[in-house]
């Protein structure tokens, strides 16, 4: 709650903008002018009755003549400057609300240290992808990828090149992908990315020319090279979020139990792997 010298420095500052007074656009000075308005026709009336009663023939001319019911002809443009300053600073706050608001949803779905999307955006917008991905009769393929040995990294040099290794990881997806792949930070080391109106075959070879590019040399001049277990499953109807990444997963474990740096697509495992 604001004291009461905070209070009035932001109505002093709201009293200094235009849009305080402005009659186009500030519908909080009209409804003060209206708010306002009862008090001069109020007392107006008032002394045409007394000036009727006494017999004066006057009128209206007389009434205007009175300094008080000067006073009282000011109340409705006072008020409308009253009720426009508040205006203003009502508006002012809905504004900054909304700001907090989007800056909090923003920080809700993205992955602070990668500025990736995170896994509450996935599950929000997977039906979505699904749906644009029936409609079109295309094709729709998830990738899970884990670095390797990602322990190692953060043992041997420390969290904070563990930290810059996911950002350039993340940096490096990001520049492979097309704008309108999703990539996301599934947690720890592990990665997903949903490939639109890209087959299995054609996701493969999306896949294998990830991994071969980061294992080729250093990322940003790390000390030291980073290599990917990436698995791949293709969207089949009625999958679920669940459904879908758990296949992904199936295959990304087996290319880890086969070595590492290896893209497995979840079709290629045996019938045993598959059932888990």
């Amino acid at each position: 709650m604001l004291s009461y010298p905070n209070q009035i420095g932001e109505f002093l500052a709201a009293s200094r903008k235009a849009a305080s007074y402005d009659l186009r656009h500030n519908l909080y000075v009209w409804f003060g002018i209206l708010w306002g308005l009862p008090i001069p026709l109020v007392t107006i009336l008032m002394h045409l009755h007394v000036l009727g009663a006494t017999g004066s023939d006057s009128g209206l001319s007389q009434v205007l003549a009175s300094p008080m019911q000067w006073f009282f002809l000011a109340h409705p443009p006072l008020f409308g400057v009253l009720f426009g300053i508040l205006g203003t600073i009502r508006n002012d706050k809905e504004a900054e609300i909304e700001k907090m608001v989007a800056r909090l949803e923003q920080q809700s779905i993205h992955d602070p240290l990668t500025g990736l999307k995170n896994r509450r955006y996935f599950a929000h917008i997977f039906h979505d992808e699904c749906a644009r991905s029936l409609r079109r009769r295309e094709p729709l393929t998830l990738l899970f990828l884990d670095l390797d040995h990602f322990k190692r990294v953060n043992d041997d040099y420390g969290h904070h090149f563990g930290d810059r290794a996911l950002q350039e990881t993340a940096r490096f997806f990001t520049n492979q992908c097309r704008p309108y792949d999703t990539i996301v930070r599934w947690g720890g080391e592990e990665f997903v990315i949903l490939l639109r109106a890209t087959d299995e075959t054609a996701a493969f070879t999306f896949a294998e020319r990830i991994r071969a590019g980061l294992a080729a040399v250093p990322l940003a001049d790390l000390p030291f090279r980073l290599t990917i277990s990436v698995g791949l499953a293709q969207y089949q109807d009625n999958d679920t979020l669940e459904m879908l990444v758990d296949r992904a997963d199936r295959a990304m474990y087996q290319a880890k139990q086969s070595g590492r740096n290896q893209v497995i697509a979840w079709s290629s495992l045996p019938a045993a792997a598959q059932r888990g």
